[in-house]
């Protein structure tokens, strides 16, 4: 095991919050990216099992997670290393097979995509079981959705545990709505009810007459954050360890005039031509997404399979960042198939965590904090929540801006987080005049959506 992860021993604000765990049955724990909310939450565990007070906790978490980080935190950890875990994955029959299990070990985690499958599964196992001794959610935006099917499915059973704990750094990634669903799992509905409608309606009134938007009443944002407060530790960032300055640079580009004005044809009329291909969008929501793509540098025609060259503008950027750094490791974030097919015929086999099996995906970890790997590849909404990056390299690039603030900021957590030591550098590549700016403007501005939306139209 690599030096970084010996001899190491808990914070004090950790220690506070595993305190604060051990004595509820319902929590939250919020604390900023790269905290360490896991070991806190096992720390808490392994002390109600040696207490007799519980046997057993189900994790859910981000896939990756879920897959790497958790059985590693059990594993780096000298108070922990006694807990026994496994992780649900493979087959069906396979996920079955362990889940039976589970009285056997302390700790027993799964993937949140996993999640209504796993409902089903527990739907005939008793209650007096060690599976419904304690449920830890991890990352709980994960389940914001009040009309998402895995948080409908988890809300249903909350109440089965015996202890729900949630942890997260982002509690409220859009707005105070966004707390509801994972409250209503962790608390089993004790502090605002299960039902959401009717709490969205004495906090929010609708900003448009669809009901798209909700804007919150006088007042309301107050009284919610004081209800939540009842329930979380929150651990300021003034408790972290300080870390190296976090330098953004935004490197905005000019596509061609030809390039351009086929863009423009795309966002007005949802219709546009390169060489001999002809290309529609079937509505404004997918011309976005072709928009995007044209600021990348291709478009898809019939597939993802069916990539149509559109300039190469953004890959050279890459190639002189990459050619700049000399050799220092590189961690490239991309949003389409083809970016990383196109990054792949740059550099040729540029690893992925984005499509490796959990068993790959510990080696890539492993080998990119070893520094062994010159670049790695991700895409945000795989690898965004919870990875320890940040003892292989401090410099991350984006072909392009995210769509998502929260996906942005867990992603770059993942290098810049405690046990960082050198300065990070977080390069952008933005075509001047795109949907780049308005995705720019959502996740570094903080616009939000119609607003984003509004100023991208009026520069066209």
């Amino acid at each position: 095991m690599n030096a970084p992860f010996l001899a190491r021993v808990l914070r004090s604000y950790q220690q506070r919050a595993a305190t604060y765990l051990y004595e509820r049955d319902a929590a939250f724990l919020i604390a900023p990216l790269g905290a360490g909310k896991g070991a806190a939450a096992l720390t808490a565990l392994a002390e109600l099992i040696r207490d007799k007070h519980r046997r057993h906790a189900l994790v859910i978490a981000p896939k990756l997670v879920a897959t790497t980080v958790w059985p590693q935190e059990v594993a780096s950890w000298p108070h922990l290393q006694h807990l026994r875990v496994a992780v649900l994955d493979g087959s069906p029959e396979q996920r079955r097979a362990l889940l039976t299990t589970a009285a056997t070990r302390e700790v027993t985690v799964i993937g949140v995509d996993l999640a209504p499958w796993l409902v089903g599964e527990l739907a005939t196992v008793a209650d007096d079981h060690p599976l419904f001794d304690m449920l830890i959610v991890d990352e709980t935006s994960r389940f914001k959705d009040p009309s998402g099917k895995r948080a409908r499915a988890l809300a249903k059973i909350a109440g089965r545990f015996q202890t729900r704990w949630g942890l997260t750094g982002t509690p409220r990634p859009n707005s105070s709505r966004d707390l509801f669903m994972p409250t209503a799992i962790i608390t089993d509905g004790a502090l605002w009810g299960r039902a959401f409608v009717p709490w969205q309606k004495r906090h929010f009134r609708p900003r448009d007459p669809f009901g798209r938007e909700w804007v919150a009443l006088p007042g309301a944002e107050e009284k919610i954050a004081a209800d939540f407060g009842t329930v979380a530790m929150t651990v300021a960032d003034d408790d972290m360890p300080d870390l190296p300055p976090l330098n953004v640079v935004v490197t905005p580009l000019r596509l061609p005039d030809a390039v351009m004005a086929t863009y423009r044809g795309m966002a007005r009329e949802l219709f546009a031509t390169f060489g001999e291909r002809s290309i529609e969008a079937a509505s404004p929501l997918i011309a976005i997404g072709k928009l995007s793509q044209i600021s990348n540098g291709f478009i898809y025609g019939t597939g993802n399979d069916d990539a149509v060259p559109v300039h190469d503008l953004k890959i050279e950027w890459l190639r002189e960042l990459v050619e700049a750094l000399q050799g220092e490791p590189l961690l490239i974030a991309y949003e389409f198939v083809e970016d990383l097919r196109t990054i792949r015929r740059a550099f040729a086999n540029v690893p992925t965590l984005s499509d490796a099996t959990p068993k790959e995906a510990a080696r890539l970890i492993a080998a990119w904090n070893a520094g062994a790997l010159p670049l790695l590849a991700f895409h945000p909404a795989s690898a965004g929540h919870g990875l320890n990056l940040q003892f292989g390299g401090s410099r991350m690039a984006w072909l392009s801006p995210s769509w998502s603030a929260e996906l942005t900021e867990q992603a770059i957590a993942r290098i810049y987080r405690p046990g960082q030591t050198r300065h990070v550098t977080i390069h952008i590549c933005v075509a001047a005049g795109t949907v780049d700016e308005m995705k720019r403007d959502r996740v570094i501005g903080k616009m939000d959506a119609q607003e984003a939306f509004k100023h991208h139209l009026e520069q066209i």
